[in-house]
């Protein structure tokens, strides 16, 4: 997005690019918190582990997790964090 030249906010153009990854998602069935890289607790609904978390995938992005082709969940991402071996993204 920019701002014109009347200061006025215009939205960008929004490119939607499907990725589909190998991963295991945990349900979290007992409400457990993890703070985004804001310092703010979130209560997540799954954890997601990956071999590795591609450069496009940011916070606040819509995500969807399958099983076969069943959707479990759309979900925020709340936040992506690369570990040395292994990435989790918490949504």
């Amino acid at each position: 997005g920019y701002r014109d030249e009347f200061g006025d906010w215009i939205e960008g153009e929004t490119i939607e690019t499907p990725v589909t990854l190998s991963c295991r998602a945990d349900v979290n069935s007992s409400g457990k918190t993890v703070k985004n890289h804001d310092g703010q607790d979130f209560v997540y609904s799954f954890e997601i582990f990956l071999d590795h978390i591609p450069d496009t995938l940011k916070r606040r992005m819509q995500v969807e997790i399958l099983k076969g082709d069943k959707v479990i969940l759309t979900a925020e991402v709340i936040m992506p964090f690369e570990f040395q071996h292994h990435g989790r993204i918490w949504v």
